[in-house]
């Protein structure tokens, strides 16, 4: 079911965003419930098609609406409250308003379909506040509501208007009309009286005599308001910030990924209010840009970073070495703590991955520099690798003595008493943890070849070489 709003209210709304436009673009939303937007375009008409047939009768609703600008963005959220009544209840439901501060001359009116409808031909052109409120059948009265305006009605049939304020023609503009009323931008206008010259042309171009409205400018001047504004449920935290030309900065650092409400009360120079807006926003993972120049590289990062949804790009932390076999055992991981040294697989490119707050911890081998590090080969009771490609076959290669090793890289380090002085370190990928003891078995069944000092070497050699056979047994041989 869709209802016809007469279009005052909604211009209010409406003009001060598409200033300047015949045509227009809005959104708008009930309450607090955001599945309910819904947006449309307009081309000249005061009045909007609103589809209120989801929302509860008998009941105060909020309307929230925006305009698109012409820079095409969305201005600013205005909000405005209005009753719907139950069907059987329409004729009982009533409104009662007055303009400026005249409340001896408020009018009592019945609702269009549990809708207002506002008389403005007895107001002169200039600035102008609204007061209304609504009464139900039983009499219960909505709070009083307040609204700032400028009204300027002109003929009905001219298409166009020029202006310009005080004796300063050199900077007239020239506005559309939309249903005999024009908009006029009186934001930069000083406190105190001012004089504004206009005169309308018609769709042929004709013009008419060159008019004088005179008008007093108060508080409507932005230097003079001032907002409190908060985020979702925190109005204990509220800000104020005067209104002024340049940009309100809300920090939001510690907001939560996902949807958030912001909400803004505009108050005058008394703190009185004047009106009050939602708008909703989201809140979205910050990304860490990463490039691959080869299939298979080292990393760390100073940021809690999330792997589980980039596509193409796996990490693994070193969760273990096979002393046996001199397999590295590297398990993929998707939420990694800052600081953690990574390989990382995938096709050369760049890939965004999430900053997302970690709440894991590894036992890993591979040490992250977060700056340029020297690597020693044997340190403290360890050995270092570095990740290297030779012979077409990537591994872990024994750091050669005062290596350098580049910021965000990582490399591996292993009790020198584990590795038996190897030079090489194979590598192992584990997506899933029962592939660890498929790599056990497998490497269980081969035999390793050490040379009397006990390193590790890749075939006997002349003198006594040190068998340890897949089944567990060792043997001693002498080739001569």
């Amino acid at each position: 079911m869709k209802r016809r709003i007469i279009g005052f209210i909604v211009l209010l709304a409406l003009l001060s965003s598409a200033r300047g436009q015949t045509s227009y673009s809005y959104r708008y939303w009930y309450d607090d419930d955001l599945s309910t937007l819904q947006e449309g375009s307009a081309n000249g008409e005061t009045t909007i098609e609103l589809d209120i047939g989801t929302l509860a009768k008998g009941s105060i609703h909020a309307l929230h609406l925006q305009g698109l600008d012409a820079r095409n963005k969305w201005g600013t959220v205005r909000t405005q409250y209005f009753f719907l009544s139950k069907e059987r209840d329409t004729q009982g439901v009533t409104a009662r308003y007055w303009y400026d501060y005249e409340e001896t001359t408020a009018h009592t009116v019945p609702t269009a379909n549990g809708l207002i409808e506002l008389d403005i031909s007895c107001l002169d052109n200039g600035a102008h506040v609204i007061h209304y409120h609504m009464f139900n059948a039983a009499g219960e009265a909505s709070p009083v509501r307040t609204a700032y305006f400028f009204l300027w009605k002109c003929d009905r049939e001219s298409a166009t208007a020029r202006y310009w304020f005080d004796n300063d023609e050199k900077t007239a503009q020239v506005a559309p009309t939309l249903n005999g009323l024009i908009n006029l931008d009186i934001s930069h206008m000083e406190i105190g009286i001012h004089a504004v010259h206009y005169q309308t042309f018609n769709a042929s171009g004709e013009a008419s005599p060159v008019q004088t409205a005179y008008f007093y400018m108060n508080e409507l001047q932005h230097a003079l308001l001032s907002c409190q504004v908060w985020i979702d449920d925190k109005e204990d935290e509220a800000q104020t910030f005067a209104l002024t030309d340049d940009d309100i900065v809300i920090e939001a650092e510690d907001l939560s990924i996902g949807m958030h409400d912001l909400h803004v009360i505009l108050l005058d120079s008394k703190g009185q209010w004047l009106a009050e807006g939602t708008a909703a926003f989201e809140v979205k993972a910050p990304m860490v840009s990463i490039t691959l120049s080869s299939p298979l590289e080292t990393f760390s990062c100073e940021k809690d970073l999330d792997f589980s949804g980039v596509s193409g790009l796996k990490a693994y932390t070193a969760a273990g070495f096979h002393r046996l076999s001199g397999n590295v055992w590297m398990m993929r991981v998707d939420d990694v703590p800052a600081g953690e040294g990574l390989l990382l697989t995938g096709e050369p490119g760049t890939y965004e991955v999430p900053v997302l707050q970690s709440h894991s911890f590894y036992a890993n081998l591979l040490v992250g520099t977060p700056e340029a590090t020297v690597i020693a080969q044997t340190a403290d009771g360890y050995d270092n690798y570095l990740l290297s490609t030779r012979d077409d076959e990537p591994g872990f290669f024994l750091a050669d003595e005062d290596s350098t090793l580049a910021a965000g890289k990582a490399y591996l380090r292993i009790p020198s008493r584990e590795t038996a002085g190897a030079r090489r370190l194979k590598i192992s990928f584990i997506d899933e943890p029962t592939d660890i003891k498929v790599l056990i078995d497998s490497n269980e069944h081969k035999d390793a070849i050490y040379n009397i000092a006990g390193q590790r070497i890749p075939a006997p050699q002349r003198g006594v070489s040190i068998i340890h056979k897949g089944d567990g047994t060792t043997k001693k041989v002498v080739f001569k």
